[in-house]
């Protein structure tokens, strides 16, 4: 339909459509190829001279003359939808919501296009802020309903305002139904017959309106000519390319494509109910570079994974967990608070091509903050997806939609291919993520990170050359293309705010905008649009202290995780470690009845004593030292043996000694015991043994030990020989042992499960599940503690909510 619209006219102020066709079992359409940025971009740095404005205005009233002599209404004329080129030509684009004249031949254009019913009568089509009176009353569109939307236009490009304006949708349409245009706001040099032609353009009543655009065309050529001949206006010339390169929003020209491309699924048509609520919050305002405008998209609990724009710019594709459910796909738009799940299995999705072909990573994604999974490809507009590739965490199309490039795990360790199969490049640090492929499809942008989620931003060419690298950061989440620049979202102060920042060769990163929290970017629009999500992120923990039935949440600040009970189980030690720990962290016992949280002071805590006097406290892992900490009154003492560094630490019993995974010399030395009234260390398990999970007996007699590559064993902590662990798998990690044996969970299963296996008979019975009640946002749950009669435990869960935002004028 958009493409026999645009073919049936041929002007320099109009987008051309060359061809439609089918190669290969899809619909394609040739079109005109146009560089530069949208004019909505152009009017977020500020109006346009004066004499600027009658030119464009003038232009795209030619160009508007053209279409309704052809009989074709455009019936969504914007400035998103009107092209800026280098030269300073302005192109009329997306005739998507266009229609016929009543009354005009059908011979003029063909009439069969019309036949799709995309919407239903009385529906309103457009975007609110440019919408005739009529349209939102249910009328039928005709050519004055294009002229009311050019007056807006040309009254924006001379104000920089909207003539229309106000905080929501519904605030919108009341200023267009009741209130008139401030023609007082047009600049003092505005001649008297433009004003009166603008004021006429918008008038409510169309058949008071101006006659037709040819009028307007001729109004503003005579009064740019007369301005021209009264003596130049400064900045009055047109724009030219390099200013355009490095436009705030300038839209990055990918080779072969322009700005629109075809749209499919989705549509380019923008619904509004007529009884739209208030609770909508379309920004009508137009907000200046230096004040960015923010407008929630999404409202309901739970976790945002992943955010793109569709290729129609206007509609997000987005996956999340809400309310506690799988991850599933969704779209939104912005002049809707509703968004409307695609009927996908659960999935995320990772990147949408041009032609709106969705790459996803198939699976439910309930826990984990990069989850791996099935990569498949599905059309946006339906079908089954055809599963691709496994073992994969992160993909993004290439500009022309014919390639991929993927982080997948390979024999070892992750690595970038692009395309598919071909490796260009593995990490320095410990993993890969958010690959980006670059607008002209020469190079790929990805995270490499250090163990935490820190590391830095590389850009790889084709060959495998790294073309430049970043600095380090100590958090990195989120990253995009802006034009030749990569903007991303990192931080310098782990897990206290995030900033915005863009980097070019030869990488050295400027700050584009301080967050004042936890901020993801997602992904940029070709207009300069940001998509980004504001996550809060809460650890929490509770107990099911003595005697009680219910679990009581013992949360203090917002990263309380439970690490120790005291033998009683009255004592709870928590690690604060979010951004009301500090940079150090804190350090807290809190009663498990609930009572008031008290500081003992920096640090990572690592155990409580079994009577609760005394707290292990390491300054970073792993630990050149223990810092024993009491918890009443007393003097600290500090735990330090030369060569030795301390990785987790639990209490024997009597109180006098402790039980550590040491590190010496740089390797893991395995467990060891150390006395806290003197005497010597003592190990336990053979040196460099590799343990994946341990537990003390309750009587302090032994250690039962996972070994990642031997079978499970017990170890006595006066020395011996060690006994096998009867019952324990390979996926087993033992997170406790109680008086009924020893606590597990199976790895890769369902991690909030617990079960008993008792070591010596090997009987495996199910514990229970700790799960909260609600699980909205819940990314991963564990540090499971319990007393030894196994009445009492505790445990704690990461939760993240999310809210997805867009955000305009960010330079």
């Amino acid at each position: 339909r958009e493409a026999r619209s645009a073919a049936a006219l041929d002007h320099p102020a109009v987008c051309r459509v060359f061809e439609l066709g089918e190669a290969g079992g899809r619909d394609f359409i040739a079109m005109e190829l146009i560089a530069g940025e949208t004019l909505a971009s152009r009017l977020f740095r500020g109006p346009l001279p004066v004499p600027q404005a009658l030119e464009w205005g003038a232009a795209l009233a030619a160009g508007l003359d053209e279409a309704h002599r052809k009989g074709i209404v455009h019936r969504d004329l914007k400035p998103g939808n009107v092209m800026v080129t280098p030269a300073g030509q302005v192109k009329v684009m997306d005739f998507g919501l266009a229609r016929p004249l009543s009354g005009v031949a059908e011979g003029t254009v063909h009439a069969d296009t019309w036949t799709a019913g995309l919407t239903a009568p009385g529906a309103i089509v457009g975007t609110t802020a440019y919408m005739a009176p009529e349209l939102l009353t249910g009328a039928q569109a005709d050519e004055k309903s294009d002229l009311w939307a050019l007056g807006c236009i040309v009254y924006e490009m001379l104000t920089g305002a909207r003539p229309f304006a106000g905080s929501s949708v519904t605030v919108v349409i009341a200023a267009i139904l009741e209130r008139e245009p401030d023609l007082s706001r047009l600049p003092p040099e505005t001649p008297a017959e433009v004003r009166l032609l603008i004021g006429r353009a918008l008038r409510k009543d169309r058949e008071r309106r101006v006659r037709d655009a040819g009028d307007l065309r001729l109004a503003f050529e005579e009064a740019r000519e007369a301005l021209r001949e009264s003596g130049p206006v400064p900045g009055a010339a047109p724009p030219s390319a390099a200013e355009l390169e490095t436009a705030h929003a300038a839209a990055p020209v990918r080779p072969g494509f322009s700005r629109r491309h075809l749209v499919l699924g989705t549509g380019a048509v923008g619904l509004l109910g007529a009884g739209f609520g208030t609770g909508a919050l379309l920004s009508g305002s137009r907000q200046t570079a230096e004040v960015p405008s923010y407008q929630r998209l999404t409202f309901r609990r739970g976790m945002i994974r992943n955010a793109r724009f569709a290729p129609d710019e206007q509609t997000i594709l987005y996956g999340a967990l809400w309310d506690g459910d799988v991850c599933r796909t969704s779209t939104v738009r912005p002049e809707s608070p509703e968004s409307r799940p695609l009927e996908l299995p659960p999935s995320t999705p990772l990147s949408v091509s041009p032609s709106g072909e969705l790459a996803i990573l198939l699976g439910d994604h309930l826990r984990g903050l990069w989850p791996r999974g099935i990569l498949a490809r599905v059309p946006l507009a339906g079908g089954a997806p055809r599963q691709m590739l496994e073992d994969v965490t992160f993909a993004d199309w290439s500009p022309d939609g014919n390639e991929l490039a993927v982080v997948r795990l390979g024999a070892e360790k992750q690595r970038l291919e692009f395309p598919v199969g071909n490796v260009i490049f593995e990490p320095k640090g410990y993993a890969l993520s958010f690959p980006r492929v670059s607008p002209r499809g020469d190079a790929v942008a990805v995270f490499d990170h250090d163990a935490s989620f820190g590391g830095s931003v590389v850009v790889v060419d084709r060959s495998g050359r790294t073309k430049y690298r970043s600095p380090q950061f100590l958090e990195l989440f989120g990253l995009a293309w802006r034009g030749d620049e990569v903007w991303f979202t990192g931080a310098n102060e782990r897990r206290i705010s995030r900033a915005i920042h863009a980097i070019a060769p030869p990488g050295d990163p400027r700050m584009v905008m301080r967050l004042p929290a936890n901020v993801t970017l997602h992904d940029i629009a070709p207009d300069g649009r940001l998509l980004i999500a504001h996550t809060s992120d809460r650890s929490e923990s509770a107990v099911l202290a003595p005697g009680e039935t219910m679990e009581r949440n013992l949360s203090w600040l917002d990263g309380s995780t439970i690490v120790d009970l005291s033998r009683d189980g009255r004592l709870a030690l928590l690690w604060e470690n979010g951004q009301g720990g500090g940079r150090s962290n804190s350090v807290y016992v809190r009663g498990t009845d609930g009572t008031a949280a008290v500081r003992l002071g920096d640090g990572r805590a690592m155990a409580l004593s079994p009577d609760g006097r005394w707290v292990a406290v390491a300054p970073i892992l792993p630990a050149p030292y223990l810092e024993l900490l009491p918890t009443g009154a007393g003097e600290a003492r500090r735990l330090e043996v030369p060569g030795m560094q301390f990785r987790r630490v639990r209490w024997l019993p009597d109180g006098d000694r402790i039980v550590a995974v040491v590190v010496k010399e740089g390797r893991r030395a395995g467990l060891w015991v150390f006395p806290l009234s003197g005497g010597a260390p003592r190990a336990i398990t053979p040196p460099g043994a590799l343990h994946s999970s341990w537990a003390v007996a309750p009587d302090g007699s032994a250690v039962a030990v996972t070994h990642e590559e031997a079978e499970a064993r017990i170890y006595p902590i006066a020395g011996g020989e060690p006994r096998p662990a009867v019952g324990l798998g390979k996926k087993d990690s033992v997170l406790a042992w109680i008086e009924r044996g020893l606590l597990v969970r199976v790895d890769g299963e369902n991690l909030d499960t617990y079960f008993i296996v008792d070591p010596v008979s090997g009987r495996r019975e199910r514990w229970r599940q700790t799960l909260p009640a609600d699980a909205s946002g819940i990314m991963s749950t564990g540090n499971l503690v319990v007393t030894p009669d196994g009445r009492t435990y505790a445990y704690w869960w990461h939760r993240a909510l999310s809210d997805l935002y867009l955000v305009s004028g960010v330079t």
